[in-house]
């Protein structure tokens, strides 16, 4: 039970900073995050629903484009590995699921510390592009 706990903190991680990604990407251009989906910055094409499952796709396509075999930026597999691996490691140190009474606020902590570090990263991330911080 509580195996299965981590490995769910540690996908709700990685599925953020697949959102980060985003962010990093976007945010200092000026750009939405919301719209358009995200696309090839090769050759434009529209990356598909299941080519879009962090960790697993990157590795699957080695990186790649399906479409047109562009590369893509190993930052991509960090951020959502490290994003995992820190919502696992937040989730273990905050987290109690054996006590009930401690099992909400645990949560509640958790959620306000990803927040917290979430923003470091992508702060960190887009620092590391753009010096702009």
């Amino acid at each position: 039970m509580i195996f299965a706990l981590w490995v769910v903190a540690f996908v709700w991680g990685a599925c953020w900073g697949s959102f980060l990604n985003v962010v990093i990407h976007r945010v200092p251009r000026d750009e939405s995050v919301v719209s358009p989906g995200s696309r090839c910055g090769a050759c434009g094409a529209a990356i598909r629903p299941w080519h879009n499952i962090p960790i697993v796709s990157y590795l699957a396509l080695r990186g790649r484009c399906a479409d047109c075999g562009a590369r893509f930026s190993p930052r991509y597999l960090l951020v959502e590995a490290a994003c995992g691996v820190l919502a696992l490691v937040l989730f273990r140190g905050l987290v109690d699921p054996t006590d009930p009474d401690a099992l909400l606020p645990g949560l509640a902590l958790w959620g306000y510390w990803q927040i917290f570090v979430y923003a470091l990263v992508a702060l960190t991330f887009i620092d590391l592009e753009h010096t702009l911080l």
